[in-house]
């Protein structure tokens, strides 16, 4: 109870760890839960120089691993479309580890429009996918202002999509490996962008 009382909390509530997981709906693992308020979502204006941005994830699981791992990096934004899970739902939120609450979110509607728009703005939109003709990231130059662009989990990134982008990038894999999974992907890519950026 000390450490309670010196956050100045305005309110707080005992129950059994049986009355939390009936609340909550599921199994609860570490004894509290709190409830907050999502913040407002940033603007394009207002996202910084280094977005990460998703296509139509849909694990939850990703989406906040994904969020703690670009907070850990240092990149400030995360632009996701209405259809994929929000960062600050409980289990995205959960794999975040909070730090979720650390990154500008922007929830969009129009992936095209969106990305237009990113473009208009000076941001170099990079698509993170395994083609013919992308760029190995060994060998990508990053721009100042960057967007990085993840795709589907099974379905990659559609081709008119990808048409959109200033260019694609992939990671060198060894031969017979298809792909990382995405959280996985996203932080190796978001690490070496933040290193290579001019």
């Amino acid at each position: 109870m000390p450490l309670v009382q010196s956050k100045n909390i305005p309110k707080v509530y005992l129950t059994t760890k049986e009355e939390m997981s009936r609340i909550v709906g599921h199994k609860i693992h570490h004894n509290c839960m709190a409830h907050g308020i999502r913040p407002d979502d940033i603007t394009l204006e207002g996202a910084g120089e280094r977005i990460i941005m998703l296509d139509n994830i849909t694990s939850s699981e990703n989406v906040g691993s994904i969020a703690r791992s670009a907070a850990a990096l240092g990149v400030t934004s995360y632009f996701l479309p209405k259809s994929s899970p929000h960062p600050f739902n409980r289990r995205a939120l959960r794999v975040s580890m909070g730090y979720a609450h650390r990154l500008g979110i922007h929830v969009y509607k129009d992936i095209f429009e969106t990305i237009a728009a990113l473009k208009s703005a000076g941001y170099r939109v990079y698509a993170a996918e395994v083609t013919e003709d992308s760029t190995p990231l060994s060998s990508l130059h990053v721009s100042g202002k960057w967007v990085l662009l993840m795709g589907h989990e099974g379905q990659g990134i559609a081709q008119d999509i990808l048409d959109l982008c200033d260019e694609i990038v992939s990671i060198e894999m060894q031969a017979g490996i298809k792909s990382f999974n995405v959280g996985v992907a996203a932080s190796i890519l978001m690490y070496s962008f933040v290193l290579k950026k001019q």
